[in-house]
């Protein structure tokens, strides 16, 4: 069988498990707790726009927790999107538009599904990924072209699309 489609995903996840497909490998997790979704709702909220703009302005549209299509073995639940222009909204998957960042902040136990993909993710054409471990109290910053950077939070990191993603110490 070859990999499952949108529709079976969408199928099994009304079961209680949140399902991707990772270089052609279905994975899935358990939905993500309060410490996971209060982080992620805080990094949206502090995301804003360069000022001045950088030379191409960005609107730092995000969007959280929604397939994407990244390409035909991945597809992905990011924690956080990042796109320059309002992505669209379909019934299903995000497809033909890659964001410019993600944010995946890691879930107790399922710290290592995050890290694998974030190769995948700037292959894809992502220019920065952001793991945020909120237990660890930090943030590591990849970026195309760059060494990996860990940052102890809070931190501010300036996106090289021109989006300004500032993370909070986790309560």
């Amino acid at each position: 069988m070859g990999s499952p489609t949108y529709r079976d995903i969408e199928r099994l996840a009304y079961q209680g498990v949140r399902l991707e497909v990772t270089g052609g490998r279905t994975t899935w997790e358990a939905y993500p707790g309060a410490l996971h979704n209060g982080v992620v709702d805080d990094i949206r909220h502090n995301l804003t726009q360069d000022n001045p703009p950088a030379a191409a302005p960005c609107g730092c549209h995000h969007i959280a927790d929604t397939y994407i299509a990244f390409g035909p073995h991945l597809l992905r639940r990011p924690d956080i999107a990042i796109f320059c222009e309002k992505p669209p909204r379909p019934d299903g998957a995000i497809t033909g538009i890659i964001p410019g960042a993600i944010v995946e902040v890691l879930s107790d136990g399922y710290e290592q599904k995050d890290r694998d993909v974030t190769a995948l993710y700037l292959a894809a054409g992502v220019r920065d990924v952001v793991l945020v471990d909120p237990r660890a109290q930090t943030a590591t910053w990849y970026q195309v072209g760059a060494a990996p950077q860990t940052l102890d939070l809070p931190a501010t990191l300036s996106l090289q699309m021109g989006c300004v993603l500032r993370i909070d110490r986790s309560a």
